[in-house]
């Protein structure tokens, strides 16, 4: 009864602010891209054509780091990486628009750390860097009914489908934080560990649509920290939910690569030094991929 309540008096207050941002007119013209300006990048990439392009990457911050980032790889490669938000929901609305426009592709290499793939939606990040920039650009909809569904049962109906509440939300961050505290529904541990349902699914259906046009769909990893290492349980579970999907996941799992802490800036971002020392070795070993029978 109290959270029933709660969420009433949320809406009251939404439907004031909105009434009165309306009367006001807060808005006129694009929010600045205060966050995420790695995920614009992405949506450029997936709501475009680009001819000499033969692969797409995609994946978290990550690949981000590697193949967003300057030097960029050469015009055969286009970069659709962001972040770890929008891991694997949003990448599979990205690839739903970029395999259309480039009929020519052969190759979608999805480049993500082990432990983004369990994530189906983070309160915070999820909101600003994918319900946000995607329904602000149109791309949310057209998101897949079983993603949308995924989303209200997360953050509720009307940021996934009013444009104005989600404005609200986004340009008010006390507004939001009370909205996230009394409605906004955490992830829920997964029995035995591993992926959720939403997640395999997403990943299927990714693989289904590169499968349909034959471009081939590739899962890799980049190095690890050494002692952030996901646990050998973690990536047992997740080899035995996905090893129908991408059969290359026990060979990633049994050769995932570890490196020193002292490497890493964070938790699973190299050093600026330690990556312009592997970046060229490490792009060429990620996409070689393309080249195996």
């Amino acid at each position: 009864m109290k959270r029933f309540l709660a969420k009433c008096l949320l809406l009251a207050l939404l439907a004031a602010a909105l009434a009165a941002a309306l009367a006001l007119s807060a808005y006129s013209g694009p929010v600045s891209k205060r966050f995420g300006p790695e995920v614009f990048e992405a949506i450029r990439t997936a709501t475009s054509s680009e001819p000499e392009a033969r692969t797409l990457v995609l994946g978290d911050s990550v690949a981000y780091q590697l193949f967003g980032v300057r030097p960029k790889p050469s015009r055969e490669v286009a970069v659709g990486a962001s972040n770890a938000a929008l891991t694997p929901l949003g990448n599979r609305i990205l690839l739903d628009h970029w395999l259309p426009l480039n009929p020519q592709a052969e190759d979608v290499v999805y480049l993500v750390h082990p432990a983004s793939l369990a994530n189906d939606g983070l309160p915070h990040f999820t909101f600003h860097y994918l319900l946000f920039p995607f329904g602000e650009t149109g791309l949310l909809d057209g998101a897949p009914p079983e993603t949308l569904a995924h989303l209200r049962r997360r953050f509720g109906r009307l940021p996934v489908d009013n444009a104005s509440v989600r404005h609200l939300l986004y340009r008010n961050d006390r507004l939001y934080d009370f909205y996230e505290r009394r409605i906004v529904r955490r992830p829920e541990p997964v029995p035995g560990g591993g992926l959720p349902e939403i997640v395999v699914e997403n990943f299927r259906a990714m693989r289904d649509a590169c499968a349909a046009r034959d471009v081939r769909f590739r899962l890799a990893f980049p190095p690890v920290r050494e002692d952030r290492k996901p646990s050998a349980a973690y990536l047992t579970r997740l080899a035995d939910q996905l090893r129908d999907i991408c059969p290359e996941i026990d060979d990633l799992v049994a050769n995932l690569r570890a490196e020193p802490p002292e490497h890493f800036r964070d938790d699973v971002h190299l050093t600026r030094e330690r990556l312009d020392e592997i970046r060229a070795d490490l792009r060429a070993e990620i996409l070689e991929g393309r080249e195996r029978p």
